[in-house]
């Protein structure tokens, strides 16, 4: 057996020395196809050893590379053969009893590269030749970066901003074929003119990107010379500068679809994407920044900021705008930012208040005029219905407001003075209803009479109603048997003092007042009788006998500003009293204080002479006329005090007055010389003066000559006054023994010794 594997043996390295002689010819001797592989990777070469029929077989299986013989198999001997060169590393495998066989070269190297044809010899069919050219691939090395600058660049690049041109070089050593290199945004071509460098056995591929937020994602550069394998990869970041490219507003609290309601918190969320490095978001309502209220969160693998706002809107927000501002500082400022801005749907109650259409003022309307308010109002959503109130009561439609009352105006054609009140208007929505706050009309008119004209004291007063208050009034006075007398004021009072001419009659009066509004239309009108207003009648006079007359003495009364006294006598029948005579008594109560000196407040009148049975009369009198007269009767006292005494008498008088004179100096001469020598004797000497006899006659009746007279000054109960005094002494009227003198002697004082009598 051992002899015949030698054989075999020998018989095969014999055929395939000879075999390596005659060339494989591709194309001629059969057919050739391609086939490639990687270096350091595995291939298999296929060759069909089929017989065409059955009764053939297999003889020999030769494998050939360039024409030299790597391997074989003798099927009659089941032996395989194999080239030194593969063997030594067992980089040859053969499965032959796989149809079509396989010859499987594993670990290859750029060597492999070559023409392989299998021969196969069977015992009847002719020899099958089959070539298979294989190319051994080698893959380029790792890409690697130079910058414009020719700096080698690793894993990152920049920064830069978009819009900026990136320039760069991705270079490639070896490749067998050589490689194709190409520049990818992500998974997008952005570059494909690869070519040959400068530098022997390398490739490069100088990049031009003008950078955006879309082709600067993941770029990378990629080499490959086979489709065996993936290309060939080294990838760079781009660091690029980004502002956000998309920010929007989202509610995620707080609201009713997009509407928020006033003074309700509301939740805003703010999302910004793509900003690189990450933004710092804003907060903006209208003019008015709201950041202070705001939260900001950061999602690195995205690029999104995301701010939370917390907001309490009130009615002035509504239709303001809200918006959100993502912002890269790291960019310049006019490239840096991106905003959402949304439109505030603020949803509140009514705000309403009551506006008078028309001229004058807000609440002064005049009689007959049109009343015209309007329910302002501001609502979101819009009001559905409105709701009038008068005096706070709902108006209802009637004869006083008319049919219509729920609508936003609310119209009164010709007000009266009953409309006047306090008006107020509700508005309501979805949300709520608001009320205004009531509103006064006040109803202006013409003057009327009211009361008429009134006399208070010595004033008319013209009452009248109207509004506003009258400030013109507008008086016709006529004193009876006088002319009319035309006046104005700004009060309804008139003093009778303005009235000229004599009012001591009626007085016929009437007034028209005016307020600006419109005059009076009908006037008021009275007759009065000024009698009221004359002084009261005397009640504390008395009558007196002075300086050689008869006088009336009076307290003043109230209202008069002058007196008048009078004398009145009885008719010869006795019947009636008849005035003699009317003088002049005094004035009135003021003028009486001025002439009293601190003294009473009297007035006086002269009467002149009064005889028995006369009267004296005393009436207080001012404008209007004069009251009743107070009368008073003399007494036989008091007309006998009004006789002339006999020291009146100018003869009489002078004599004695000079022995009086003669006394007094005879007794004060005698005192005076007493007194001297009692000073010079220690013995008192006492010294009788001899008077005549008519001096001690008249000493010895001084006291007696005195006339006491009454002068009580009482309140009267009646118009007479008898005379008589109770508390008065009586007068002692015995004469005394004369001597030299055949008349009284007068009273020491005259002045002191005034005789009256007085209304009790």
């Amino acid at each position: 057996m051992d002899r015949r594997m030698r054989v075999s043996a020998a018989l095969i390295f014999f055929m395939t020395t000879l075999m390596t002689i005659a060339a494989f010819v591709p194309g001629a001797d059969g057919p050739v196809s391609r086939q490639d592989a990687l270096e350091g990777g595995n291939t298999t070469l296929l060759c069909d050893s089929t017989p065409d029929t059955a009764d053939d077989e297999l003889m020999l299986l030769v494998w050939y590379k360039d024409n030299a013989p790597i391997f074989s198999f003798d099927a009659r001997t089941e032996t395989k053969w194999s080239s030194i060169t593969f063997n030594t590393s067992k980089r040859l495998q053969a499965d032959i009893r796989q149809q079509p066989t396989a010859l499987v070269i594993s670990d290859l190297r750029g060597d492999d590269q070559a023409l392989y044809h299998c021969r196969v010899d069977f015992l009847l069919a002719p020899t099958r030749n089959i070539g298979v050219n294989l190319t051994v691939i080698v893959l380029p090395s790792q890409p690697f970066f130079l910058d414009e600058l020719g700096n080698k660049v690793e894993n990152k690049i920049g920064p830069y901003h978009e819009g900026d041109t990136l320039v760069l070089s991705c270079l490639v050593i070896g490749g067998r074929p050589p490689p194709r290199i190409s520049w990818y945004s992500g998974e997008d071509l952005v570059d494909a003119s690869d070519g040959v460098s400068d530098i022997p056995g390398v490739r490069e591929n100088e990049l031009y990107l003008p950078l955006t937020r879309d082709n600067a994602q993941s770029l990378s550069c990629r080499a490959t010379n086979t489709q065996l394998t993936r290309p060939v990869i080294t990838a760079l970041e781009i660091e690029l500068y980004l502002p956000a490219y998309n920010v929007s507003i989202l509610w995620v609290g707080g609201t009713d679809g997009d509407a928020l309601q006033a003074g309700k918190p509301a939740v805003a969320r703010c999302i910004a994407h793509g900003s690189y490095p990450s933004p710092d978001i804003l907060w903006w309502l209208d003019h008015r920044h709201l950041s202070q209220h705001s939260n900001q969160s950061i999602i690195n693998s995205s690029n999104t900021a995301i701010s939370h706002l917390e907001l309490t809107p009130s009615v002035g927000d509504n239709g303001a705008t809200l918006a959100c501002i993502a912002t890269n500082s790291a960019m310049a400022p006019d490239r840096n930012s991106k905003a959402d801005v949304v439109v505030l749907n603020v949803t509140y109650s009514p705000l309403v208040e009551i506006i008078k259409e028309g001229d004058g003022r807000l609440n002064e309307i005049v009689e007959l005029d049109t009343l015209h308010l309007t329910c302002d109002s501001k609502a979101n959503p819009p009001i559905e219905n409105y709701t009038w109130f008068f005096n706070d009561i709902e108006m209802k439609p009637n004869s006083i407001w008319g049919s219509v009352t729920n609508t936003q105006t609310l119209k009164i054609l010709e007000v009266e003075r009953k409309h006047a009140g306090r008006y107020s208007c509700a508005a309501a929505n979805s949300v709520g209803e608001t009320r205004t706050e009531a509103l006064s009309i006040i109803v202006y008119y013409p003057p009327e009479c009211a009361k008429g004209i009134t006399l208070v004291k010595e004033t008319l007063k013209c009452n009248v109603n109207g509004l506003p208050e009258p400030d013109t009034f507008f008086w016709h006075i006529q004193p009876s048997g006088e002319e009319i007398q035309h006046l104005t004021t700004g009060s309804p009072v008139l003093p009778l003092s303005q009235v000229t001419g004599g009012l001591s009659g009626l007085l016929e009066a009437s007034c028209e007042a005016g307020n600006g509004i419109a005059s009076q239309d009908k006037p008021c009108k009275r007759v009065f009788s000024l009698e009221q207003l004359r002084p009261p009648q005397p009640q504390q006079c008395d009558l007196a006998y002075e300086y050689e007359e008869f006088q009336m003495r009076c307290v003043p009364v109230e209202n008069a500003t002058y007196y008048e006294v009078s004398v009145w006598r009885m008719s010869t029948s006795n019947a009636s009293l008849l005035l003699e005579r009317r003088g002049s008594m005094g004035f009135g109560v003021s003028q009486a204080l001025a002439q009293g000196g601190g003294g009473p407040w009297l007035v006086r009148g002269p009467l002149g002479t009064l005889k028995m049975g006369d009267e004296a009369a005393a009436s207080a009198c001012n404008r209007y006329g004069c009251s009743r007269p107070l009368l008073l009767r003399p007494s036989e006292n008091l007309l006998d005090a009004a006789v002339t005494p006999w020291w009146k008498y100018k003869d009489v008088g002078i004599s004695v007055g000079a022995i009086v004179l003669v006394v007094l100096f005879i007794t004060s001469t005698s005192l005076l010389i007493r007194l001297i020598r009692r000073s010079r004797r220690k013995v008192p000497v006492i010294q009788v003066l001899q008077l005549d006899d008519v001096a001690r006659d008249y000493l010895d009746t001084i006291g007696e000559h005195k006339v006491h007279a009454s002068c009580s000054l009482r309140s009267c109960s009646s118009g007479y006054s008898d005379g008589s005094t109770e508390s008065a002494p009586a007068v002692d009227r015995r004469r005394k023994p004369r001597t030299l003198w055949e008349w009284e002697p007068p009273p020491p004082d005259v002045t002191l010794t005034l005789h009256r009598e007085s209304a009790v």
